[in-house]
């Protein structure tokens, strides 16, 4: 049986989405590629992964067989990457790439790859910031060793939970909910939400609420790219947000921040391939680790976990 990685990739995005049109803008494909990329992967595999009707798509017992084995795939091909790039570089320095996913301009960020740096000046660390339709921050493709993100990620990583942050909702200044002193989880998930139509579907469900719409569809805003478009799109009464409270600390004029009732807190982690045992990585994990404990992450609302 001769599937290639492509397949696994289209798979699996689809099996997170179960929306052929959403699947394939993330894939960057037309949706009769994605359909042909599936088609050939059940042949290849000998059983439909899929229950296709014109109204939903669903996975069937075979495709959640291999749901639960492909990201483990994925990531371990991400790390054979990363480590050849690793054994290509010869006698060169060490070096270890630390990807970041909604996380500048933390003090938290900073004193992690600071206590990293004082504990291990021979290796030269690079940062590299990652699209939010990347749930991996990189870890996935071999693009990085380790990441700063906030959870959930996906599966096949490992995680340690570095600090907790309130989730504050972010609304124009002239919205409805703004005249409360905090609002509800569910109120809030009621309103239309700036949308990454690439990001990984788990993540979005996590930012978007999607717990606390009882089964409702998700109301669609503005559709954006990252931070500084979410904020234009709330600002112009497009949409709401919800995001950690040490990320709204500069906001724009015209949009105001509330507590959210019942709304549990992000959760900011360092993150690595579950398969990774290189003793670098564990390094960078207790640096990590040991950095939060020492501090908040500079502000207020986020306390060492």
């Amino acid at each position: 049986m001769d599937v290639e990685l492509r397949h696994l990739r289209a798979f699996e995005v689809l099996a997170q989405e179960l929306n052929f049109t959403r699947a394939a803008a993330r894939l960057h494909l037309t949706q009769q590629a994605l359909s042909a990329q599936v088609r050939d992967l059940e042949r290849r595999v000998g059983a439909p992964l899929f229950d296709r009707t014109t109204r939903s798509v669903a996975l069937t017992e075979a495709g959640r067989t291999l749901l639960r084995h492909t990201p483990g795939i994925l990531l371990s091909v991400g790390q054979a990457l990363a480590e050849t790039r690793a054994a290509a570089a010869g006698g060169e320095r060490l070096g270890l790439t630390v990807g970041m996913r909604g996380v500048s301009g933390l003090d938290l960020v900073t004193d992690v790859v600071r206590s990293f740096r004082s504990a291990h000046p021979e290796v030269d660390v690079a940062l590299r910031n990652v699209d939010f339709k990347d749930a991996s921050t990189g870890l996935a493709s071999g693009e990085t060793d380790v990441a700063l993100a906030w959870l959930p990620a996906p599966d096949g990583l490992a995680v340690v939970p570095l600090l907790e942050d309130q989730r504050l909702a972010v609304l124009p200044a002239d919205h409805p909910l703004a005249a409360e002193a905090e609002v509800g989880a569910a109120d809030l998930a009621d309103e239309p939400f700036v949308w990454i139509d690439e990001m990984d579907a788990r993540v979005r469900d996590y930012w978007t609420l999607a717990d606390y719409r009882v089964g409702r569809p998700a109301r669609v805003g503005a559709r954006i790219s990252g931070f500084e478009d979410s904020w234009a799109a709330v600002r112009a009464g497009l949409a709401v947000a919800a995001s950690p409270a040490l990320m709204l600390t500069r906001l724009p004029d015209g949009l105001v921040t509330r507590p959210v009732r019942g709304l549990g807190p992000a959760v900011l982690a360092v993150c690595w391939r579950a398969t990774d045992t290189r003793p670098l990585v564990a390094a960078f994990v207790e640096s990590a680790r040991a950095a939060a404990s020492g501090g908040s992450g500079g502000g207020d609302g986020g306390r060492g976990a």
